[in-house]
């Protein structure tokens, strides 16, 4: 399921194309069961579409649809952050700590796909930081069908000259949790998650 989530990121298989079952299990030297049920779980986080005949696309979204995801998704982080800086122990502060360098290292490297999952990483901490388990299901299963989308924020901030701007912000985000400032948090997230709605206004 990460292969084929990390092929649909990068624009290797893009919305609408087929998915080539074979020629997947080849490379990954696996049979065709396992990557199946990758498949399933993938269709049921909506970045896939099973059809007739077994044949598998990868999904595609209207540029509205996504929008409404972002604005729900920002408003659930948010209140993530408002929840985290009630809520973090010290091993969430931790998670963060490590997410928050494990990031920074990526950006340093100039490595977008490995800064991409720190940064998934980071947020997921975050939300979980909030000990709100509704939250948190309703987060992940927004974030993965909005997977794509996010990588695409990070490109157009690389692209748009403010990757390091960004992924600098996740320390304030992480100094406001740390000082249990609830609304500060809310406030730059609010603004930090705007790259991916700007690039898809963008495309």
């Amino acid at each position: 399921a990460d292969y084929v989530r990390d092929l649909i990121v990068q624009d290797i298989l893009q919305p609408g194309d087929p998915i080539n079952v074979q020629s997947i299990c080849g490379t990954l030297q696996i049979s065709q069961t396992p990557l199946r049920e990758a498949l399933k779980m993938l269709a049921a986080q909506g970045l896939v579409d099973l059809r007739p005949n077994k044949r598998v696309v990868v999904a595609s979204l209207a540029a509205n649809e996504i929008e409404d995801m972002l604005v729900v998704y920002t408003e659930m982080e948010k209140l993530a952050g408002r929840l985290a800086a009630l809520q973090a122990t010290s091993d969430d502060l931790r998670a963060l700590q490590q997410q928050e360098q494990a990031l920074m290292a990526a950006f340093h490297a100039g490595e977008s796909l490995r800064y991409f999952h720190a940064n998934q990483a980071f947020h997921q901490a975050l939300v979980h930081a909030s000990h709100n388990a509704t939250l948190i299901e309703l987060h992940n299963n927004l974030n993965a069908r909005l997977y794509r989308t996010r990588f695409k924020g990070n490109q157009w901030n690389a692209r748009s000259g403010d990757w390091q701007r960004v992924a600098e912000e996740h320390s304030k985000i992480l100094r406001a949790i740390e000082t249990r400032n609830g609304d500060l948090c809310a406030e730059l997230l609010a603004s930090h998650l705007n790259g991916a709605r700007a690039s898809l206004h963008a495309n």
